[in-house]
Parts: structure tokens; sequence; C-alpha cells
């Protein structure tokens, strides 16, 4: 399974609405495919890009950490 967030987040930051967003559909999406939050990459993690940009990344690695809303979903 595939998730975009539009925007430059090499330049930019997600809005809070856009992580809220992305951390509710990420989290049903664990649910419903019984898939830890060890089995959730983001592309510069599979592949040499810089998608999802710095901003985005270091967001994934917090909400990821086991502190982090994903690691409590």
């Amino acid at each position: 399974l595939g998730i975009m967030v539009m925007g430059n987040f090499d330049e930019h930051r997600p809005t809070t609405e856009a992580l809220a967003a992305l951390d509710s559909f990420v989290a049903d999406q664990m649910r419903r495919h019984r898939l830890s939050v060890g089995r959730v990459y983001t592309h510069q993690e599979l592949k040499p890009t810089a998608c999802p940009g710095r901003n985005l990344q270091r967001y994934m690695l917090a909400t990821r950490a086991r502190s982090g809303r994903l690691a409590r979903a």
C-alpha cells in the first residue's frame, strides 16, 4: 500500500491537519491489515530518493518511535 502526501516537504512542513489525517489513515490500515508499526516505511527507506522530504521524514521517524502516535496505534 502506497500513501502519498502532496507537498514539497524539503521546503515546507506538513500541516497539523495533514499529519493527523495521515496518522489516522495509517493506523486504520495497520489494524485492517494486521501490521505492526515496524512494517511501516517511507519511500526513502525503501529506495534512494528524497521522498518524502526531510520534514515529513523527520515526522515519520517520530510518529513510529516508541512514544509516537503510530507506535501506540
